[in-house]
């Protein structure tokens, strides 16, 4: 029986790998059944960490400017990420042209909407958000969001938007559980199931599906979003910034200076599995697997798979260090696929600078930079999946 060995990158640590190694299982045994899928954790035991509780950083305030995204509905929720209200903001700040012969149709039909939200979640809509991991926290968010002024002004212009408030509302509702959810280890959703749970929010919320889409007003705020260059200034204190980015940055440097110990464990842990080993790797773990094998043989592993990886822009830069630019890779090494998403600033192609060594295999996550590094493996992502069944021997 083959085994997949699932190997996490930079920045990963306890919570949030357990959960996405929940969904490569449930992800393999989907096209692959009768395999075995287990666990190669690095992060405790090899990630970086800040020793000295931060005292190196100093307590100033820093802002982060975000990248621009090509898509309207990739833009829109790169703003959300950012700021759950972004679309509800936009919308709140325009001039109402509500009818004077309908005085109440507004009010009304605002106040069923609200009612309908509060009702939020339905039983089949539980189910859902438990499949994708967001049921936690998710009446939570629904109640931040009703609780804001903001929603309160952009609800009331139902009496010239209608139900096509419903969308705006429900991709809030998601975004703010996404951000609760990124204090808890985060949930990494690829556009098409993020889509399928506002879908389901604006069906729950007994408006058409039909006004789901980027038409209208949706699409206006989108344009906001583009014209402006797809990003915003986002306020963080930097010691906050720092902790959380001391495993992300900091696994990488750890790595440069002593990544022979995650390769070694690697390696122990292919040694402890029986029979042939597919080695899923990661980021830094696709990285960490490629150096594996390029110094030592390893002929237990019959395919190394690679995602989001950066070896082969090392290897350009002439900076990986078991194989200098120019050099071949080693005949022992394992047949070598490597996926990416074009959106995905953390993925890069292999096949230009290993020749005949490594095939390419783009897949479109629908989700913007950075969650499109991580949404790969999300167990409803068809898209990677239906790619790996291909991929698979």
């Amino acid at each position: 029986m083959t085994t997949v060995l699932f190997v996490h990158g930079t920045g990963v640590r306890q919570t949030s790998y357990e959960r996405r190694f929940d969904d490569v299982r449930a992800g393999i045994a989907a096209i692959r059944p009768r395999w075995s899928v287990r666990r190669c954790y690095w992060g405790d035991e090899h990630g970086a960490r800040l020793h000295a509780d931060g005292v190196t950083i100093p307590t100033v305030s820093a802002r982060a400017l975000g990248e621009p995204v090509e898509e309207p509905s990739i833009v829109l929720w790169w703003a959300l990420e950012r700021d759950p209200f972004f679309e509800l903001r936009i919308l709140a700040e325009q001039d109402s042209v509500r009818s004077p012969f309908l005085p109440s149709s507004g009010v009304d039909g605002e106040q069923h909407l609200v009612g309908a939200a509060r009702a939020l979640p339905d039983a089949a809509l539980t189910a859902l958000l438990t499949e994708v991991g967001l049921a936690h926290g998710f009446s939570d968010a629904v109640d931040r969001v009703l609780a804001d002024e903001v929603c309160d002004r952009a609800l009331s212009h139902w009496a010239e938007l209608g139900e096509t408030l419903a969308a705006p509302l429900a991709r809030a509702f998601v975004a703010m559980a996404l951000t609760e959810a990124d204090r808890d280890g985060g949930v990494a959703l690829d556009g098409t199931t993020r889509d399928a749970v506002v879908r389901a929010i604006v069906s729950a919320l007994g408006a058409s599906v039909r006004g789901f889409g980027l038409g209208g007003a949706a699409a206006m705020v989108a344009n906001i979003a583009m014209r402006a260059g797809g990003s915003r200034y986002v306020d963080r204190k930097r010691a906050a910034w720092s902790e959380a980015a001391a495993p992300l940055a900091g696994d990488v440097l750890r790595y440069l200076a002593r990544g022979g110990r995650i390769k070694d464990f690697i390696a122990e842990r292919v040694a402890e599995i029986d029979g042939p080993v597919v080695l899923l790797a990661h980021s830094l773990g696709g990285i960490a697997a490629l150096e594996l094998f390029i110094t030592r043989s390893v002929p237990q592993v019959e395919l190394l798979v690679t995602v989001g990886s950066q070896g082969p822009l090392l290897y350009e830069l002439d900076s990986l260090p078991t194989l200098p630019f120019g050099t071949a890779l080693p005949d022992h090494m394992p047949s070598w696929v490597n996926v990416y998403d074009h959106r995905d600033l953390l993925a890069y192609r292999g096949s230009e600078v290993f020749p005949g060594r490594v095939t390419d295999h783009a897949v479109d996550n629908r989700t913007p930079f950075p969650t499109a590094h991580s949404a790969y493996f999300f167990r409803r992502n068809t898209r990677f999946y239906d790619l790996l069944d291909q991929l698979l021997p």
